[in-house]
Protein backbone atom coordinates (compact mmCIF):
# COMPACT_ATOMS: atom_id res chain seq x y z
CA UNK A 1 0.00 0.00 0.00
CA UNK A 2 2.98 2.38 0.53
CA UNK A 3 3.94 1.76 -2.69
CA UNK A 4 1.07 2.70 -4.50
CA UNK A 5 0.40 5.60 -2.35
CA UNK A 6 3.66 6.61 -3.65
CA UNK A 7 2.76 5.00 -7.11
CA UNK A 8 -0.88 7.16 -7.30
CA UNK A 9 1.11 10.22 -6.25
CA UNK A 10 3.44 10.32 -8.93
CA UNK A 11 0.92 9.28 -11.73
CA UNK A 12 -1.62 11.79 -10.68
CA UNK A 13 1.12 14.58 -11.81
CA UNK A 14 1.89 12.73 -14.95
CA UNK A 15 -1.73 12.46 -16.54
CA UNK A 16 -4.37 14.54 -17.11
CA UNK A 17 -7.18 14.36 -15.20
CA UNK A 18 -9.87 13.09 -17.60
CA UNK A 19 -7.61 10.33 -18.19
CA UNK A 20 -8.12 9.04 -14.80
CA UNK A 21 -12.36 9.92 -15.19
CA UNK A 22 -11.86 7.19 -18.06
CA UNK A 23 -9.92 5.00 -16.41
CA UNK A 24 -12.83 4.83 -13.55
CA UNK A 25 -15.24 4.46 -16.47
CA UNK A 26 -13.44 1.55 -18.08
CA UNK A 27 -12.03 -0.09 -14.64
CA UNK A 28 -15.49 -0.04 -13.14
CA UNK A 29 -17.44 -1.63 -15.61
CA UNK A 30 -14.76 -4.52 -16.23
CA UNK A 31 -14.46 -5.09 -12.27
CA UNK A 32 -18.35 -5.77 -12.33
CA UNK A 33 -18.48 -8.18 -15.09
CA UNK A 34 -15.26 -10.19 -13.46
CA UNK A 35 -17.40 -10.59 -11.06
CA UNK A 36 -19.69 -12.64 -12.68
CA UNK A 37 -16.97 -14.49 -14.63
CA UNK A 38 -15.17 -15.92 -11.65
CA UNK A 39 -19.07 -17.11 -10.10
CA UNK A 40 -17.50 -17.32 -6.69
CA UNK A 41 -15.40 -20.21 -7.73
CA UNK A 42 -12.53 -18.77 -5.36
CA UNK A 43 -14.56 -18.09 -2.55
CA UNK A 44 -16.12 -21.51 -2.86
CA UNK A 45 -12.73 -22.82 -2.53
CA UNK A 46 -11.90 -20.86 0.34
CA UNK A 47 -14.85 -21.63 2.32
CA UNK A 48 -15.13 -25.20 2.16
CA UNK A 49 -14.32 -27.35 4.85
CA UNK A 50 -12.91 -29.95 2.55
CA UNK A 51 -11.95 -29.90 -0.78
CA UNK A 52 -11.16 -32.83 -3.55
CA UNK A 53 -8.89 -33.00 -6.64
CA UNK A 54 -11.57 -32.70 -8.54
CA UNK A 55 -12.70 -29.09 -6.98
CA UNK A 56 -9.40 -27.77 -8.04
CA UNK A 57 -9.80 -29.19 -11.56
CA UNK A 58 -13.45 -28.19 -11.86
CA UNK A 59 -12.64 -24.43 -10.47
CA UNK A 60 -9.61 -24.47 -13.24
CA UNK A 61 -11.43 -25.11 -16.09
CA UNK A 62 -14.82 -23.25 -15.15
CA UNK A 63 -13.01 -20.60 -13.99
CA UNK A 64 -10.94 -20.27 -17.56
CA UNK A 65 -13.63 -20.82 -19.95
CA UNK A 66 -15.56 -18.21 -17.93
CA UNK A 67 -12.86 -16.13 -18.52
CA UNK A 68 -12.06 -15.87 -22.03
CA UNK A 69 -15.81 -15.84 -22.79
CA UNK A 70 -16.03 -12.52 -20.64
CA UNK A 71 -13.10 -10.96 -22.48
CA UNK A 72 -14.43 -11.58 -26.00
CA UNK A 73 -17.97 -10.49 -24.54
CA UNK A 74 -16.12 -7.15 -24.05
CA UNK A 75 -13.53 -6.64 -27.33
CA UNK A 76 -17.15 -6.70 -28.82
CA UNK A 77 -18.97 -4.32 -26.16
CA UNK A 78 -16.47 -1.64 -25.75
CA UNK A 79 -17.75 0.49 -29.08
CA UNK A 80 -21.16 0.45 -27.16
CA UNK A 81 -19.84 1.69 -23.97
CA UNK A 82 -17.84 4.25 -25.98
CA UNK A 83 -20.61 5.71 -27.89
CA UNK A 84 -22.36 5.43 -24.60
CA UNK A 85 -20.08 7.82 -22.65
CA UNK A 86 -19.38 9.75 -25.81
CA UNK A 87 -15.30 8.91 -25.78
CA UNK A 88 -13.46 6.74 -28.83
CA UNK A 89 -10.69 6.23 -26.54
CA UNK A 90 -12.42 4.11 -24.66
CA UNK A 91 -12.87 1.52 -27.21
CA UNK A 92 -9.22 0.28 -27.11
CA UNK A 93 -8.91 1.05 -23.60
CA UNK A 94 -11.69 -1.10 -22.74
CA UNK A 95 -9.96 -3.99 -25.35
CA UNK A 96 -6.74 -4.18 -23.61
CA UNK A 97 -8.13 -4.30 -19.71
CA UNK A 98 -10.43 -7.08 -20.50
CA UNK A 99 -7.77 -9.20 -20.98
CA UNK A 100 -7.77 -9.18 -17.17
CA UNK A 101 -10.89 -11.29 -17.13
CA UNK A 102 -8.40 -14.14 -18.53
CA UNK A 103 -5.62 -13.80 -16.30
CA UNK A 104 -7.74 -13.64 -13.54
CA UNK A 105 -9.35 -16.87 -14.19
CA UNK A 106 -5.97 -18.44 -14.66
CA UNK A 107 -5.08 -16.89 -11.41
CA UNK A 108 -8.25 -18.56 -9.16
CA UNK A 109 -7.06 -21.73 -8.14
CA UNK A 110 -3.80 -20.86 -6.50
CA UNK A 111 -4.73 -17.56 -4.98
CA UNK A 112 -7.54 -19.41 -3.40
CA UNK A 113 -5.85 -22.34 -1.90
CA UNK A 114 -3.16 -19.84 -1.09
CA UNK A 115 -5.71 -17.64 1.11
CA UNK A 116 -7.58 -21.00 2.63
CA UNK A 117 -3.99 -21.87 3.66
CA UNK A 118 -3.32 -18.35 5.18
CA UNK A 119 -0.15 -18.32 3.01
CA UNK A 120 0.00 -14.60 3.49
CA UNK A 121 4.03 -14.86 3.18
CA UNK A 122 3.52 -15.92 -0.49
CA UNK A 123 0.92 -14.28 -1.05
CA UNK A 124 3.05 -10.58 0.03
CA UNK A 125 5.93 -11.94 -2.16
CA UNK A 126 3.37 -12.56 -5.38
CA UNK A 127 1.92 -8.52 -4.67
CA UNK A 128 5.15 -7.23 -4.37
CA UNK A 129 6.84 -8.33 -7.60
CA UNK A 130 3.39 -7.57 -9.34
CA UNK A 131 3.14 -3.93 -7.86
CA UNK A 132 6.80 -3.04 -8.66
CA UNK A 133 6.86 -4.81 -11.98
CA UNK A 134 3.43 -3.54 -13.35
CA UNK A 135 3.06 -0.39 -11.22
CA UNK A 136 6.64 1.18 -10.37
CA UNK A 137 8.60 0.15 -13.65
CA UNK A 138 5.94 -0.22 -16.49
CA UNK A 139 3.63 2.53 -15.26
CA UNK A 140 5.73 4.98 -14.40
CA UNK A 141 8.22 5.08 -17.06
CA UNK A 142 5.18 5.02 -19.71
CA UNK A 143 3.95 7.95 -17.74
CA UNK A 144 7.24 10.02 -18.03
CA UNK A 145 7.16 8.85 -21.74
CA UNK A 146 4.19 10.64 -22.21
CA UNK A 147 1.84 7.89 -23.01
CA UNK A 148 -0.76 9.55 -20.46
CA UNK A 149 -3.84 7.35 -20.09
CA UNK A 150 -1.71 3.90 -21.56
CA UNK A 151 0.34 4.38 -18.81
CA UNK A 152 -2.17 3.77 -16.50
CA UNK A 153 -3.58 1.12 -19.30
CA UNK A 154 -0.55 -1.43 -19.24
CA UNK A 155 0.47 -0.69 -15.71
CA UNK A 156 -2.68 -2.37 -14.74
CA UNK A 157 -1.63 -5.25 -17.55
CA UNK A 158 1.50 -5.92 -16.41
CA UNK A 159 0.05 -5.94 -12.55
CA UNK A 160 -2.36 -9.00 -13.50
CA UNK A 161 0.11 -10.82 -15.45
CA UNK A 162 3.06 -10.91 -12.86
CA UNK A 163 0.02 -11.52 -10.14
CA UNK A 164 -1.11 -14.48 -12.65
CA UNK A 165 2.51 -16.17 -12.76
CA UNK A 166 3.82 -15.61 -9.48
CA UNK A 167 1.17 -16.81 -7.54
CA UNK A 168 1.38 -20.68 -10.11
CA UNK A 169 5.26 -20.11 -9.30
CA UNK A 170 4.89 -19.70 -5.58
CA UNK A 171 1.58 -22.07 -5.15
CA UNK A 172 1.89 -24.62 -8.16
CA UNK A 173 -1.42 -26.79 -8.44
CA UNK A 174 -1.91 -29.63 -10.38
CA UNK A 175 -4.61 -29.85 -12.42
CA UNK A 176 -6.07 -32.96 -13.75
CA UNK A 177 -7.33 -33.72 -17.31
CA UNK A 178 -10.29 -35.41 -16.29
CA UNK A 179 -13.40 -33.24 -15.00
CA UNK A 180 -15.84 -34.13 -13.02
CA UNK A 181 -18.58 -32.40 -13.46
CA UNK A 182 -20.72 -33.02 -10.02
CA UNK A 183 -17.61 -31.47 -7.77
CA UNK A 184 -17.74 -28.20 -10.06
CA UNK A 185 -21.36 -28.02 -9.05
CA UNK A 186 -20.68 -28.16 -5.32
CA UNK A 187 -18.76 -24.84 -5.66
CA UNK A 188 -21.22 -22.96 -7.85
CA UNK A 189 -23.93 -23.41 -4.95
CA UNK A 190 -22.02 -21.59 -2.83
CA UNK A 191 -20.29 -19.13 -5.72
CA UNK A 192 -23.86 -18.30 -6.39
CA UNK A 193 -24.56 -16.72 -3.67
CA UNK A 194 -21.29 -15.37 -3.88
CA UNK A 195 -21.75 -13.89 -6.99
CA UNK A 196 -25.09 -11.97 -6.05
CA UNK A 197 -23.25 -10.55 -2.88
CA UNK A 198 -19.98 -9.42 -4.41
CA UNK A 199 -22.17 -7.65 -7.23
CA UNK A 200 -23.81 -5.88 -5.43
CA UNK A 201 -21.42 -5.06 -3.47
CA UNK A 202 -19.42 -4.00 -6.00
CA UNK A 203 -21.98 -1.98 -7.82
CA UNK A 204 -22.92 0.37 -5.08
CA UNK A 205 -19.37 0.84 -4.09
CA UNK A 206 -18.70 2.09 -8.11
CA UNK A 207 -21.52 2.80 -9.54
CA UNK A 208 -20.74 6.55 -8.31
CA UNK A 209 -17.90 6.35 -11.02
CA UNK A 210 -19.95 5.31 -13.83
CA UNK A 211 -22.99 7.86 -13.33
CA UNK A 212 -20.64 10.88 -12.40
CA UNK A 213 -19.06 10.65 -15.71
CA UNK A 214 -22.71 10.78 -17.58
CA UNK A 215 -24.50 13.15 -15.99
CA UNK A 216 -22.59 15.43 -14.06
CA UNK A 217 -22.99 19.06 -15.36
CA UNK A 218 -20.54 20.11 -18.29
CA UNK A 219 -20.64 22.03 -21.90
CA UNK A 220 -18.60 19.28 -23.38
CA UNK A 221 -17.15 15.61 -23.08
CA UNK A 222 -13.90 16.72 -22.09
CA UNK A 223 -15.09 19.18 -19.26
CA UNK A 224 -17.17 16.12 -17.59
CA UNK A 225 -14.61 13.56 -17.91
CA UNK A 226 -12.23 16.45 -16.13
CA UNK A 227 -15.17 16.75 -13.34
CA UNK A 228 -14.98 12.83 -13.05
CA UNK A 229 -11.41 12.52 -12.83
CA UNK A 230 -11.29 14.77 -9.97
CA UNK A 231 -14.03 12.91 -8.26
CA UNK A 232 -12.98 9.16 -9.34
CA UNK A 233 -8.97 10.10 -7.52
CA UNK A 234 -10.98 11.45 -4.45
CA UNK A 235 -13.21 8.07 -4.35
CA UNK A 236 -9.52 5.96 -5.00
CA UNK A 237 -7.50 8.14 -2.04
CA UNK A 238 -11.13 7.34 0.32
CA UNK A 239 -10.71 3.57 -1.01
CA UNK A 240 -7.31 3.06 0.13
CA UNK A 241 -7.84 2.45 3.56
CA UNK A 242 -10.97 0.65 3.00
CA UNK A 243 -8.86 -1.29 0.29
CA UNK A 244 -6.58 -2.55 3.38
CA UNK A 245 -9.39 -3.27 5.72
CA UNK A 246 -10.85 -5.03 2.46
CA UNK A 247 -8.20 -7.41 1.57
CA UNK A 248 -7.60 -8.36 5.45
CA UNK A 249 -11.51 -9.19 5.07
CA UNK A 250 -11.82 -10.96 2.23
CA UNK A 251 -8.05 -13.13 2.74
CA UNK A 252 -7.82 -12.90 6.93
CA UNK A 253 -10.67 -12.56 8.39
CA UNK A 254 -12.90 -15.06 5.76
CA UNK A 255 -10.66 -17.98 5.74
CA UNK A 256 -9.78 -17.35 9.60
CA UNK A 257 -13.82 -17.22 10.52
CA UNK A 258 -14.78 -20.04 8.21
CA UNK A 259 -12.92 -22.57 10.28
CA UNK A 260 -14.62 -21.53 13.61
CA UNK A 261 -18.20 -21.20 11.46
CA UNK A 262 -19.49 -23.85 13.87
CA UNK A 263 -18.01 -23.00 16.70
CA UNK A 264 -20.00 -19.60 17.84
CA UNK A 265 -18.30 -18.15 21.20
CA UNK A 266 -15.09 -18.10 19.37
CA UNK A 267 -16.83 -16.69 16.54
CA UNK A 268 -18.36 -14.03 18.73
CA UNK A 269 -14.95 -13.23 20.34
CA UNK A 270 -13.61 -13.16 17.11
CA UNK A 271 -16.00 -10.33 15.87
CA UNK A 272 -15.62 -8.07 18.70
CA UNK A 273 -11.84 -8.32 18.83
CA UNK A 274 -11.81 -7.61 15.11
CA UNK A 275 -14.50 -4.73 15.44
CA UNK A 276 -12.47 -3.41 18.54
CA UNK A 277 -9.13 -3.02 16.32
CA UNK A 278 -10.35 -1.52 13.54
CA UNK A 279 -12.56 0.96 15.17
CA UNK A 280 -9.29 1.52 17.35
CA UNK A 281 -7.43 2.10 13.98
CA UNK A 282 -10.22 3.83 12.02
CA UNK A 283 -12.17 5.87 14.39
CA UNK A 284 -8.98 8.05 15.39
CA UNK A 285 -7.60 7.59 11.22
CA UNK A 286 -10.08 9.36 9.84
CA UNK A 287 -11.04 12.53 12.29
CA UNK A 288 -7.09 12.96 10.91
CA UNK A 289 -7.92 12.70 7.67
CA UNK A 290 -11.00 14.98 7.86
CA UNK A 291 -9.34 17.71 9.24
CA UNK A 292 -6.44 17.58 7.12
CA UNK A 293 -7.66 16.56 3.86
CA UNK A 294 -6.65 20.20 2.12
CA UNK A 295 -3.06 18.88 2.70
CA UNK A 296 -3.32 14.76 2.01
CA UNK A 297 -4.72 16.14 -1.55
CA UNK A 298 -2.37 18.78 -2.38
CA UNK A 299 0.58 16.84 -1.19
CA UNK A 300 -0.84 13.63 -3.04
CA UNK A 301 -3.00 14.40 -6.23
CA UNK A 302 -1.12 18.78 -6.35
CA UNK A 303 -3.06 21.84 -6.76
CA UNK A 304 -4.86 21.20 -9.61
CA UNK A 305 -7.21 18.53 -7.44
CA UNK A 306 -7.87 21.45 -4.82
CA UNK A 307 -11.50 21.38 -6.13
CA UNK A 308 -11.96 17.68 -4.73
CA UNK A 309 -11.06 18.75 -0.79
CA UNK A 310 -14.68 18.91 -0.01
CA UNK A 311 -15.34 15.88 -1.63
CA UNK A 312 -12.83 13.78 0.35
CA UNK A 313 -14.18 15.40 3.36
CA UNK A 314 -17.19 14.17 2.91
CA UNK A 315 -15.99 10.37 2.08
CA UNK A 316 -13.54 10.24 4.73
CA UNK A 317 -16.81 9.94 6.91
CA UNK A 318 -18.18 6.98 5.40
CA UNK A 319 -14.81 5.26 5.52
CA UNK A 320 -15.52 4.68 9.59
CA UNK A 321 -18.90 3.25 8.21
CA UNK A 322 -17.51 0.45 5.35
CA UNK A 323 -14.58 -0.45 7.33
CA UNK A 324 -17.22 -2.33 9.88
CA UNK A 325 -18.92 -3.28 6.88
CA UNK A 326 -16.21 -5.24 5.73
CA UNK A 327 -15.96 -7.15 8.77
CA UNK A 328 -19.96 -7.91 8.64
CA UNK A 329 -19.25 -9.17 4.93
CA UNK A 330 -16.62 -11.60 6.79
CA UNK A 331 -19.24 -13.02 8.94
CA UNK A 332 -21.92 -13.34 6.04
CA UNK A 333 -19.25 -15.12 4.26
CA UNK A 334 -18.09 -17.32 6.04
CA UNK A 335 -21.52 -18.45 7.52
CA UNK A 336 -22.98 -19.10 4.12
CA UNK A 337 -25.63 -16.04 4.21
CA UNK A 338 -24.88 -14.66 1.17
CA UNK A 339 -28.16 -14.99 -0.83
CA UNK A 340 -29.26 -13.03 2.75
CA UNK A 341 -26.93 -10.59 2.51
CA UNK A 342 -27.16 -9.67 -1.04
CA UNK A 343 -30.46 -8.30 -0.32
CA UNK A 344 -28.94 -5.53 1.73
CA UNK A 345 -26.56 -4.92 -1.17
CA UNK A 346 -29.53 -4.44 -3.45
CA UNK A 347 -30.46 -2.08 -1.17
CA UNK A 348 -27.96 0.07 -0.64
CA UNK A 349 -27.28 0.06 -4.50
CA UNK A 350 -30.67 1.22 -5.08
CA UNK A 351 -29.55 3.93 -2.87
CA UNK A 352 -26.84 5.09 -4.17
CA UNK A 353 -28.60 5.52 -7.46
CA UNK A 354 -31.36 7.39 -6.14
CA UNK A 355 -29.08 9.23 -3.58
CA UNK A 356 -27.05 10.12 -6.77
CA UNK A 357 -29.21 11.07 -9.16
CA UNK A 358 -30.82 13.25 -7.22
CA UNK A 359 -28.02 15.14 -5.87
CA UNK A 360 -26.01 15.02 -8.69
CA UNK A 361 -27.09 18.83 -10.29
CA UNK A 362 -25.76 20.46 -6.92
CA UNK A 363 -22.31 19.58 -7.82
CA UNK A 364 -19.40 16.39 -6.55
CA UNK A 365 -19.70 16.91 -2.70
CA UNK A 366 -23.73 16.79 -2.57
CA UNK A 367 -22.84 13.21 -4.89
CA UNK A 368 -20.32 12.44 -1.99
CA UNK A 369 -23.12 13.12 0.85
CA UNK A 370 -25.43 10.44 -1.20
CA UNK A 371 -22.61 8.36 -0.79
CA UNK A 372 -22.20 8.80 2.64
CA UNK A 373 -26.07 8.27 2.88
CA UNK A 374 -26.18 5.39 1.45
CA UNK A 375 -22.82 3.85 3.36
CA UNK A 376 -25.07 4.66 6.42
CA UNK A 377 -27.94 2.74 5.52
CA UNK A 378 -26.11 -0.18 4.60
CA UNK A 379 -24.04 -0.18 7.80
CA UNK A 380 -27.33 -0.33 9.99
CA UNK A 381 -29.09 -3.33 7.97
CA UNK A 382 -25.46 -5.59 7.92
CA UNK A 383 -24.67 -4.56 12.02
CA UNK A 384 -28.20 -5.74 12.40
CA UNK A 385 -27.91 -8.88 10.26
CA UNK A 386 -24.26 -9.75 11.55
CA UNK A 387 -25.26 -9.72 15.54
CA UNK A 388 -28.51 -11.80 14.79
CA UNK A 389 -26.26 -14.52 13.25
CA UNK A 390 -23.74 -14.87 16.09
CA UNK A 391 -26.40 -14.08 18.34
CA UNK A 392 -25.05 -11.14 20.08
CA UNK A 393 -26.35 -7.78 21.83
CA UNK A 394 -26.03 -4.59 19.93
CA UNK A 395 -25.02 -3.05 23.33
CA UNK A 396 -21.44 -5.29 23.45
CA UNK A 397 -20.82 -4.36 19.48
CA UNK A 398 -20.98 -0.36 20.22
CA UNK A 399 -18.98 -1.60 23.92
CA UNK A 400 -16.21 -2.03 21.26
CA UNK A 401 -16.00 1.34 20.34
CA UNK A 402 -14.76 3.01 23.58
CA UNK A 403 -11.38 3.27 23.32
CA UNK A 404 -11.63 4.31 19.78
CA UNK A 405 -13.61 7.12 20.68
CA UNK A 406 -11.40 8.05 23.37
CA UNK A 407 -8.89 8.13 20.84
CA UNK A 408 -10.33 10.17 18.45
CA UNK A 409 -11.21 12.87 21.56
CA UNK A 410 -7.43 12.70 22.13
CA UNK A 411 -6.99 13.58 18.18
CA UNK A 412 -9.27 16.29 18.27
CA UNK A 413 -8.26 17.93 21.05
CA UNK A 414 -4.70 17.79 19.53
CA UNK A 415 -5.95 18.40 15.66
CA UNK A 416 -8.53 21.56 15.84
CA UNK A 417 -6.02 23.67 17.51
CA UNK A 418 -3.41 23.03 14.34
CA UNK A 419 -5.73 23.50 11.95
CA UNK A 420 -6.71 26.60 12.90
CA UNK A 421 -3.28 27.45 13.86
CA UNK A 422 -2.38 26.58 10.11
CA UNK A 423 -4.99 28.34 8.68
CA UNK A 424 -4.16 31.55 10.16
CA UNK A 425 -0.79 31.62 9.32
CA UNK A 426 -1.05 30.14 6.13
CA UNK A 427 1.63 27.39 6.58
CA UNK A 428 2.31 24.92 3.25
CA UNK A 429 0.89 21.48 3.43
CA UNK A 430 3.87 19.67 3.72
CA UNK A 431 5.11 21.38 6.98
CA UNK A 432 1.36 21.64 8.18
CA UNK A 433 0.97 17.86 7.97
CA UNK A 434 4.18 16.75 8.96
CA UNK A 435 3.99 18.97 12.59
CA UNK A 436 0.31 17.80 12.61
CA UNK A 437 1.03 14.25 12.78
CA UNK A 438 4.07 15.02 15.21
CA UNK A 439 1.82 16.52 17.72
CA UNK A 440 -1.16 13.95 17.07
CA UNK A 441 1.95 10.87 17.82
CA UNK A 442 3.39 12.84 20.79
CA UNK A 443 -0.52 12.85 22.37
CA UNK A 444 -1.30 9.03 21.33
CA UNK A 445 2.47 8.58 23.50
CA UNK A 446 1.52 10.32 26.15
CA UNK A 447 -2.29 8.75 26.53
CA UNK A 448 -0.44 5.64 26.06
CA UNK A 449 1.89 5.94 28.78
CA UNK A 450 0.22 7.44 31.46
CA UNK A 451 -3.52 5.98 30.67
CA UNK A 452 -2.98 2.69 28.89
CA UNK A 453 -6.01 1.28 29.94
CA UNK A 454 -7.67 3.39 27.01
CA UNK A 455 -6.97 0.85 24.67
CA UNK A 456 -8.79 -1.63 26.89
CA UNK A 457 -7.90 -3.94 29.82
CA UNK A 458 -7.25 -7.44 30.05
CA UNK A 459 -6.57 -9.47 26.64
CA UNK A 460 -8.88 -6.71 24.64
CA UNK A 461 -5.83 -3.99 25.13
CA UNK A 462 -4.26 -4.13 21.60
CA UNK A 463 -1.25 -2.36 22.88
CA UNK A 464 -0.37 -4.48 25.17
CA UNK A 465 -0.38 -7.68 22.86
CA UNK A 466 1.55 -5.75 20.07
CA UNK A 467 4.46 -4.64 23.29
CA UNK A 468 4.49 -8.30 24.04
CA UNK A 469 5.59 -9.12 20.60
CA UNK A 470 8.08 -7.05 20.58
CA UNK A 471 11.70 -7.72 21.41
CA UNK A 472 12.65 -7.12 24.85
CA UNK A 473 14.52 -4.38 26.05
CA UNK A 474 14.18 -2.01 28.92
CA UNK A 475 12.14 0.50 27.46
CA UNK A 476 9.38 -2.24 26.17
CA UNK A 477 9.83 -4.14 29.42
CA UNK A 478 8.72 -0.77 31.90
CA UNK A 479 6.12 0.13 29.27
CA UNK A 480 4.33 -3.25 29.85
CA UNK A 481 5.08 -2.56 33.54
CA UNK A 482 2.58 0.33 33.43
CA UNK A 483 -0.39 -2.26 32.43
CA UNK A 484 0.23 -3.79 35.96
Amino acid sequence: MVIQLVYTSILARLIAPESFGLMGIAITAVGFAEIFSQIGIGPALVQRKEIHDQHITGAFYTSLILGLGFTLLFYALAPWISRYYESPALVDVIRVISISFTLSAIAIVPRSLMIRAMNFKKFFIAGMVSIIGGNLIVGLTLAWLDYDIWAYVFALFSQNLLMTISFWILNPVKINLKWEWKYTRQLIRYGGGSTLFNAFNYAGTRIDTLLVPKFIEGRSVESRMASAGQYERSAYLMGLPITILGKLSDNVMFSGLSSLQEEKIRLRKAFFSAAYFIALLVIPACIFLILFAEEIVVIYLGRSYEAAIPVVQVLFIGVIFRSLIKLCDSVLRALDKLYTGSLIKIAFCVSMVLGILWLIPYGLTAVAWAVLGATLLQFILMIGLSLKLIEAPVKRFFASFKSALALGFVMLLVSIPCRYLFDFIDLPAFPSLCIAIFANGLALFVVAWYMPFVFGRGDQNVLLDVLKRLPKNKFVNSFIARFK
